[in-house]
């Protein structure tokens, strides 16, 4: 079914995140929808809280390059944004500041 849908945005939720590796989950299952719909996504929208950049997980779903926009909070190190926006992502960072 999956392969039949087209979607404007993705919304991607990851357990972890690097450079390297780009996103990643525990369940290869779920990498494989994931990777299915950000194939027929115009744009990718990673939702990652600070405590998931620098942590890879067990099975890789997506890289950075196929990154839209970063949403993560205020606590993200600085580094990992620059890293980001040196690939062309846009970083949107919420709460406090």
């Amino acid at each position: 079914l999956v392969e039949q849908l087209h979607f404007d945005k993705a919304f991607m939720g990851t357990m972890g995140f690097t450079v390297e590796y780009g996103m990643t989950t525990t369940d290869p299952a779920e990498a494989y929808t994931k990777r299915l719909v950000m194939q027929r996504a115009q744009q990718v929208v990673l939702l990652a809280d600070s405590s998931k950049f620098g942590h890879g997980g067990f099975v890789a779903f997506g890289t950075l390059a196929e990154v839209t926009v970063v949403v993560t909070d205020s606590a993200v190190a600085p580094g990992h944004v620059r890293q980001c926006e040196k690939a062309g992502v846009e970083v949107v960072q919420v709460g406090e500041e």
